[in-house]
């Protein structure tokens, strides 16, 4: 479980280094480092000892939809004339994308009023995703939001100030428009709430990790499904090409603790998941099928407005 877990994570997460090498964007020089503690109001760490309960466990990356965006980008880059690398020529295409598919995090807007663990879970992927949007967008007012929505989401599932000491760091960043240090933090703070989940001693906490990334998975296959269908081509359908990312959620939902067999929500998209395999089942080079991509965008926004039914 928690190899596959790992794996996924890593096949959905992105270098902030390789995301900013093709960037013109320079990483600000005032800025905390991130690889630290966060610093509480009196000044001192907010790092505390292990807690007894929990498991030490491996990181688990960030949670992100971003490898995928800048794959459409630079599959569309000679199509539409925008010069490799430059961030600035795809913003207003990640704020439309933000406005149509932003989804409300609120605990009152969610399926379970904040009361469905397996929900929560998912909507905190949801809106991580939805930050990495409102990111790529330089939406401040929108990250903000995000991040603020993730972190009441984290608490929900448990998560103390201690997991979340970024949350502060990414809305600073923001509202200074120092993106890269954005980036970082929010990546941070994603790492610190999943590997927070991953080290209960309880599995059915564990798995609530799996749901946020299957969560971030989702409402992120939305959104790229829909651009990819707004700009299809052969070339750029390729990117949806996922088959063995797919073949670990089966198997890994497949294996999560028996409290989640008669959730509703965890049957259906299991029983959804391998007619997904099917349609982006495709060669290295061969294109996914637009009336496919179309198909997936419909799936994967079924499953979203599910959890998050408000806009």
């Amino acid at each position: 479980m928690k190899t596959s877990l790992v794996t996924i994570a890593s096949l959905l997460a992105f270098s902030a280094v390789g995301a900013f090498a093709q960037s013109k964007a320079k990483a600000p020089s005032n800025r905390v480092k991130i690889d630290q503690p966060a610093k509480t109001s009196e000044g001192g760490d907010s790092a505390k000892p292990e807690k007894a309960g929990r498991v030490k466990v491996p990181g688990i990356p960030q949670i992100s939809v971003i490898d995928k965006l800048l794959s459409v980008e630079s599959a569309l880059s000679a199509k539409l004339k925008r010069q490799p690398g430059d961030e600035g020529a795809w913003v207003s295409e990640y704020e439309k994308l933000y406005q149509e598919f932003r989804r409300d995090g609120r605990l009152n807007s969610i399926a379970g009023d904040g009361n469905d663990s397996t929900a929560n879970a998912m909507a905190l992927g949801i809106k991580a995703s939805d930050a990495v949007l409102a990111l790529k967008a330089r939406n401040v007012e929108a990250l903000n939001t995000a991040a603020e929505q993730i972190n009441v989401l984290a608490k929900k599932l448990g998560a103390t100030d201690n997991e979340l000491g970024m949350a502060n760091t990414v809305k600073s960043y923001a509202n200074k428009k120092q993106w890269f240090g954005a980036f970082l933090a929010l990546g941070r703070l994603q790492r610190d709430v999943t590997n927070y989940l991953e080290s209960s001693s309880d599995k059915a906490k564990r798995d609530l990790a799996m749901l946020v990334v299957v969560g971030g998975w989702l409402q992120g296959g939305r959104c790229v499904t829909s651009f990819v269908d707004a700009n299809y081509d052969a070339y750029v359908s390729n990117v949806l090409r996922e088959q063995r990312l797919v073949d670990i959620i089966i198997e890994t939902l497949a294996s999560l603790d028996p409290k989640y067999d008669g959730d509703a929500l965890v049957a259906d998209i299991r029983k959804a998941l391998p007619e997904i395999r099917k349609r982006v089942d495709v060669g290295m080079d061969s294109p996914v099928k637009q009336a496919d991509v179309k198909w997936l965008h419909e799936e994967f926004e079924k499953f979203v407005i599910r959890v998050t039914p408000k806009k």
